[in-house]
């Protein structure tokens, strides 16, 4: 557990290198950094990147600890009814920040989740980011049918668990989850982020953190919603920033 206190005390010195709009996952970059370290995973997907934001800050993590974890990006690229449709512009400054930085353990594969699970071996992934379409139907299905390519013991991350708008139902399907896996905590700033544990023990593997107490675990989520609002706030001032020079 010491060593999970000093990658604490390092969350708060990083710096992420790729800060686009939108802000929506800025405030757990710091988390994304230090779950990196604390997990080590072999394998890391993350299904729905758009801009980049958490993608790269898991990436710059592997890269500054010098891990050695293969990374993959999964997303078409186009956006959907709920993070919007954008154009190819978005993709083309992921491709062009991946190319100079991260190549050598990172792919982008642009396709839809569900063409992409026949390029992973059942029982490989350690590290999963489901940040897709955010219905009921959709989280369930992403979640359900990537477990299967799961190593035992892996983590999964869920973002917006706390979005009641609309016909977001990631926080219903989360509430079921925290039924079936006792190892779970949740963030409820930067419109949430739910963390579980699937079952099976990874030897090596420190995940201690998952089992506070409620008041620690409140604790940890502060603590890094405290780190997380700067990266918000610099996202902000960055957009705002550009906006003006338009007008220059």
């Amino acid at each position: 557990m010491n060593n999970l206190k000093n990658l604490l005390v390092e969350a708060a010195s990083f710096n992420p290198k790729s800060l686009q709009f939108p802000n929506a996952w800025c405030g757990h970059l710091p988390f994304a950094a230090w779950i990196m370290k604390a997990f080590t995973p072999s394998i890391f997907v993350e299904l729905g990147t758009h801009s980049g934001n958490s993608y790269f800050s898991f990436c710059q993590s592997v890269l500054e600890s010098n891990l050695n974890s293969a990374c993959f990006a999964i997303d078409t690229w186009q956006g959907d009814e709920h993070a919007g449709n954008y154009d190819n512009q978005v993709f083309l400054q992921v491709h062009q920040t991946n190319q100079e930085n991260y190549v050598h353990f990172s792919k982008l594969m642009r396709m839809t989740f569900d063409e992409a699970r026949s390029a992973f071996k059942n029982g490989s992934i350690e590290l999963l980011h489901i940040d897709g379409l955010h219905t009921y139907e959709a989280v369930k299905h992403d979640f359900e049918t990537w477990l299967p390519k799961l190593k035992a013991g892996a983590i999964v991350l869920f973002h917006d668990t706390n979005v009641y708008q609309k016909d977001f139902g990631v926080w219903r399907y989360w509430k079921e989850l925290q039924e079936k896996y006792p190892k779970n905590l949740e963030f409820f700033h930067s419109h949430g982020l739910g963390v579980l544990q699937i079952d099976g023990a990874v030897t090596g593997k420190d995940t201690s953190w998952l089992l506070l107490s409620a008041l620690e675990k409140k604790q940890f989520s502060e603590y890094f919603a405290f780190l997380g609002n700067r990266h918000i706030d610099r996202v902000d001032y960055l957009e705002a920033k550009k906006k003006l020079q338009q007008y220059e």
